[in-house]
């Protein structure tokens, strides 16, 4: 269904285009159609900012399984940023996510990555900072609520992470 959202847009908008554009005595029936266009051209550009292969800046889904991460350090002229690879729970398809840099969340990724590289999965999930039960301390929270976990290897049930 959200395959089709940008080519029906798309055509929507070139047809409205025309019709705005095409000479006629009755300039003002044609207001809306060119008011419309902005909007249409505006559900383009999202839509194209929401394709399967351009980073989000949404999260990773809760139980998300970490397939690889790239730092991009700050410098003068830019904040830097995250990019994790993970695929969403019952999805086929690994997602890109556009995190905002933090040192803090910069060693998480690489030591999630280290470990999924070697072959131990990683799962990703939203969490809140605070310690495990009887006092231990749960693995790595993020200053961006981010939490990089251990899954079960493949072909085993997962254990609830949050204890």
């Amino acid at each position: 269904m959200t395959s089709l959202v940008f080519p029906a847009c798309f055509l929507a908008l070139a047809a409205l285009s025309g019709l705005a554009a095409a000479n006629g005595r009755r300039w003002a029936l044609r207001l809306p159609l060119l008011a419309a266009t902005p909007v249409l051209a505006l559900a383009v550009w999202w839509q194209l900012s929401q394709r399967d292969g351009l980073p989000t800046g949404a999260r990773p889904a809760d139980g998300s399984a970490l397939v690889a991460s790239v730092v991009q350090a700050p410098t003068p002229g830019d904040a830097g940023a995250i990019y994790l690879w993970a695929q969403p729970p019952n999805s086929e398809t690994p997602r890109s996510y556009r995190l905002p840099y933090t040192r803090e969340l910069e060693r998480a990724a690489t030591h999630a990555a280290s470990a999924a590289k070697q072959g131990r999965p990683v799962g990703v999930r939203t969490a809140k900072k605070g310690k495990g039960s009887k006092g231990r301390r749960r693995d790595e929270v993020t200053s961006s609520g981010l939490q990089f976990y251990r899954l079960p290897p493949h072909g085993l049930e997962a254990k609830d992470p949050s204890g």
